[in-house]
């Protein structure tokens, strides 16, 4: 579905790569981030949300939301990157950034691992933010989902957009003309 994506869906990070991201990163699932997975982009959107626990119609919503399913995509200001839009500087810094925006499945395992840990409520520094609508709190799906967008725990950003997942969602856009187009 996207051709685009060929050389970023078949790339892994190598052992060097991934040891530079863990010690970098302080996302407490970081060191179970492998990005070792090739595939179309809807195989690797599967494999990452399945490793995660998540359902992969959810990944798939959230990916069309992101970036359309397309790796070349650079949001934010450039500060952005790829399938699930990777942000600098919260979630990579320097040459990591890059591998975010040119391996799909690294992307991919990267939001199901951050995700996973706003679920399980591992991130408990969320409740230390200014501006939450709500206390942060483990098993709030959508409220995960929104953090990852606005960056803030059920605020109107992040309510909009888990409103435009789920629709994406309901639609299975993903399976729409408009979107194979």
């Amino acid at each position: 579905m996207r051709p685009g994506n060929a050389a970023a869906n078949r790339s892994t990070p190598s052992a060097a790569q991934l040891s530079v991201f863990r010690r970098q990163s302080n996302m407490p699932y970081a060191r179970w981030v492998t990005g070792h997975f090739t595939g179309s982009t809807d195989e690797i959107i599967q494999w990452a949300a399945r490793k995660w626990g998540f359902a992969p119609d959810l990944f798939r919503a959230v990916a069309a939301v992101e970036s359309w399913w397309r790796m070349s995509t650079v949001g934010n200001g450039g500060t952005a990157y790829g399938l699930f839009q990777v942000r600098r500087p919260y979630h990579c810094q320097g040459q990591v950034c890059s591998w975010f925006a040119h391996d799909t499945a690294f992307n991919a395992d990267y939001y199901g691992a951050i995700l996973r840990s706003y679920y399980d409520g591992t991130q408990t520094w969320l409740n230390t933010v200014s501006g939450n609508g709500a206390r942060y709190t483990a098993h709030d799906l959508w409220g995960s989902v929104g953090f990852w967008a606005a960056g803030r725990w059920h605020v109107a950003a992040g309510e909009t957009y888990d409103r435009q997942v789920r629709g994406y969602l309901s639609q299975r856009v993903w399976r729409t003309r408009a979107f194979a187009a």
